[in-house]
């Protein structure tokens, strides 16, 4: 029997070590990756599983495209509204600018027409040339004149060209217009008026000029003294001319200042045919006498301003009664002494006074005023309808 150590072979010598007799588990059998597919979120799906996402990415993209073919029109229909607004704009500030071009030219050709009313060409000779002056491309197409008695209206009427675009392209030019129209005749009521009213028939040589008003500037000497004590009222008008209170219990010093600068509201004449103070005849005080005055006289006497005079027909020792205004200057006076040697000079012009137009007939004495009645109006109608008086 052999020992156990030669018949046995020692354990590392008879027996392979475990890795020369077996294989390792890799070499028997493949790895994972080499039979199956691992899906995640970054690999293509296996045949047959379809992608959930690829929907909503196809959604998103034609939602994109829609969003910005619908920008692309809106910036189109932008561009065009704005380009729009531009030549609307261009056009009120054309119109703007040519109301005061056609208002400028009829108030001038109303002057002229005052100066000489047969002259209606010179006058719309005026009136082109202020069209032109006040909006350079504009262009005269129109100028009416119409004649009532002692007034009329004159209606000047422009065009200017105006040439719109369309995101830079010009789309043709049209036309911008503007039309106006003024009256002249006698005052309704003036403003300026001094606080110095003149006996209407008190002077035989001036009721001659306020009955016959000459259309140039002529010279009138007027005493105190009526030539017949029944004139402007009778004994109880005291003469030819006195101050007047238009608010009533005026100070010495506002009357003073009124004769300097005018009467700063606007009063009104009765017709005539009026020829005294009751009911409701314009009527106002006259509470001092022309003397005291004096230095505001001198002041315009100085001046050479022609102002607007008040002319009643019936006086008291209280109150006048207005008629009609003249429009003169002072050139000499004398209000020293008694009042029977106190005289005035004035030169009278007829011409423009400030006021609203136009009244009812009072004394036809020249004096005229003027008033924009209708922009862009039917000269027929509203407040030109009705025409000079």
């Amino acid at each position: 029997m052999s020992a156990p150590g030669n018949g046995m072979s020692a354990p590392g010598n008879g027996m392979s070590a475990p890795d020369d007799g077996m294989s390792a588990p890799d070499d028997g059998m493949s790895a994972p990756d080499d039979g199956m597919t691992v899906v995640t979120n970054d690999s293509a799906p296996a045949h047959g599983v379809r992608d959930p996402h690829n929907g909503v990415r196809a959604a998103v993209a034609d939602e994109r495209g829609a969003t910005l073919a619908l920008v692309a029109l809106s910036l189109v229909w932008m561009v065009g509204i704005v380009a729009l607004v531009v030549d609307l704009g261009d056009g009120w500030l054309s119109r703007q600018s040519l109301i005061p071009a056609t208002d400028a030219a009829a108030l001038a050709a109303a002057q002229d027409l005052v100066a000489d009313p047969s002259n209606s060409s010179g006058a719309c000779v005026t009136a082109r040339t202020y069209v032109s002056a006040n909006a350079a491309t504009a262009t005269m197409t129109d100028c009416h004149v119409t004649t009532n008695g002692g007034g009329g209206q004159v209606t000047v009427s422009a065009s200017d060209q105006l040439t719109p675009s369309f995101a830079g392209v010009e789309s043709g030019p049209s036309d911008v217009i503007s039309s106006s129209t003024v009256r002249w005749g006698a005052p309704r009521a003036v403003s300026g008026l001094r606080p110095f009213g003149l006996c209407y028939d008190g002077s035989h040589d001036l009721q001659q000029i306020l009955d016959n008003p000459p259309p140039y500037q002529v010279w009138v000497r007027i005493t105190y003294t009526k030539d017949d004590p029944s004139d402007c009222g009778g004994p109880a008008a005291l003469g030819n001319f006195a101050t007047i209170d238009f608010d009533g219990n005026s100070s010495v010093d506002v009357i003073r200042d009124w004769m300097l600068n005018g009467y700063p509201n606007h009063l009104g004449f009765d017709p005539p045919s009026v020829t005294d103070c009751s009911g409701n005849a314009v009527c106002y005080d006259r509470p001092y006498a022309s003397s005291d005055i004096r230095d505001e006289i001198t002041a315009l006497k100085n001046s050479e301003t022609f102002v607007s005079f008040p002319v009643f027909n019936y006086a008291d020792e209280d109150s006048v009664h207005l008629v009609g205004l003249l429009r003169a200057r002072f050139y000499k006076f004398q209000l020293d002494g008694p009042p029977e040697d106190w005289w005035i000079e004035l030169k009278i012009r007829p011409g423009l006074v400030a006021g609203t137009c136009c009244g009812p007939p009072t004394l036809r004495t020249g004096t005229k005023t003027i008033a924009i009645c209708a922009v862009d109006h039917d000269a027929t109608g509203g407040a030109c309808a009705a025409g000079g008086s």
